[in-house]
């Protein structure tokens, strides 16, 4: 049988601190695509409007474990360009990359590089204004050369101009490898853009899972671009880097560019916290400005949230909190949604729909994993 990914494009929830309401567009009608059995076909998702026409759109696919046309490659993973309105099969793969392993001489034998066999591309994909990024956090970098150790530093591709042009960002493919630098880095396992469309790359793994953000120009990714330029920096780009060692497993850290600081906003007033062990607190967060005040707001999923009805057992349905910010970087107390259905993990993805019945307010759409 074929996995099949509903597209829930089409419900929305608002929230208030004084209650919850909903309603639903075409509910009833929902469109539906498909994709290969395996794939994990639908396990990320995004709106695409194409820059050459601002009236129509599409939905992108991520599937992680689905093949390519890529020589030697097996599950390298793909994100899917799917028209809407559309038939069930009238999705097709992206070329974001269609290369093999790029091949070093070690010992006068040609050894892989590089390894894109079950790199889970597609894990992440993200849209901005004809701007597309899609990530692959399992790809693998041979670090040091003659052993063939490899680490998963993790790898993005960029596509501009309607799919016209692409070029891959590998911020943790360095020389600086192993747990305690950046060899675990996992660079995509997050990634989104920024209201002006600077790209925001997440990286959990770095420096012994302290974890890392980098940031960088789209327009600097694709100037200069070359699949020989294996270690890249990019100009312009903004990493944060590591700290002290009190701070392996959660991310903290100063950061800079070129010697110039960059200030990024943790802990102190803006850091959330979880009211539930496993919970997955932190699993997706979404920001927007819900209210129309002028300020971001902050979604923030936990969809292992467990609820406990008067004596029968924990049931594990999902939660998503609600923080509306009522001063720059102050929040109000956190309106929590919670799923209904069993192991249906509410809030397992998050991301906004904009005005969709033009009431002045932005919404959200949410996700229920099973």
């Amino acid at each position: 049988n074929h996995s099949l990914f509903t597209l829930r494009l089409f419900s929305l929830l608002w929230c208030a601190p004084s209650g919850v309401w909903s309603f639903n567009l075409y509910a009833e009608h929902p469109t539906v695509y498909r994709g290969p059995s395996g794939s994990y076909f639908g396990y990320s998702v995004d709106f695409y409007q194409a820059s050459t026409d601002s009236n129509k759109f599409s939905v992108l696919v991520g599937a992680p474990k689905a093949n390519t046309s890529q020589p030697g490659i097996v599950e390298a993973g793909s994100v899917y360009y799917c028209p809407w309105p559309g038939l069930p099969d009238s999705c097709r793969q992206i070329p974001f990359d269609n290369a093999n392993n790029r091949m070093i001489k070690v010992n006068g034998s040609r050894e892989p590089l590089e390894f894109k066999s079950h790199q889970w591309f597609g894990a992440s994909v993200r849209t901005h204004k004809g701007k597309v990024v899609a990530c692959a956090p399992l790809y693998h970098w041979r670090t040091v050369k003659l052993s063939g150790e490899m680490d998963p530093v993790g790898t993005c591709y960029v596509a501009v101009q309607n799919f016209s042009a692409y070029a891959e960002y590998s911020p943790c493919r360095t020389n600086d490898p192993d747990p305690e630098g950046q060899g675990f880095c996992q660079a995509g396992f997050s990634v989104d853009f920024t209201k002006e469309g600077r790209l925001v790359v997440g990286g959990p793994g770095s420096f012994y899972w302290q974890g890392q953000v980098m940031t960088a120009g789209v327009a600097e990714i694709l100037n200069g671009y070359s699949l020989k330029a294996v270690l890249r920096r990019v100009p312009g780009e903004k990493h944060t880097t590591a700290a002290e060692d009190t701070h392996d497993d959660s991310y903290l850290g100063n950061a800079q560019t070129q010697n110039r600081p960059l200030r990024i906003i943790r802990s102190g007033p803006s850091n959330f916290t979880g009211e539930q062990m496993a919970s997955y607190f932190g699993y997706s967060v979404a920001v927007t400005d819900l209210n129309g005040d002028g300020m971001d707001d902050v979604l923030v999923g936990a969809p292992l949230y467990m609820e406990r009805e008067m004596e029968s057992k924990p049931k594990e349905v999902g939660r998503v909190y609600l923080y509306l910010q009522k001063a720059p970087l102050t929040f109000y107390k956190p309106v929590a949604l919670t799923g209904t259905y069993t192991f249906g993990r509410f809030g397992t993805a998050i991301a906004p729909l904009g005005d969709v019945n033009n009431d002045g307010y932005n919404g959200k759409k949410r996700y229920i994993g099973y």
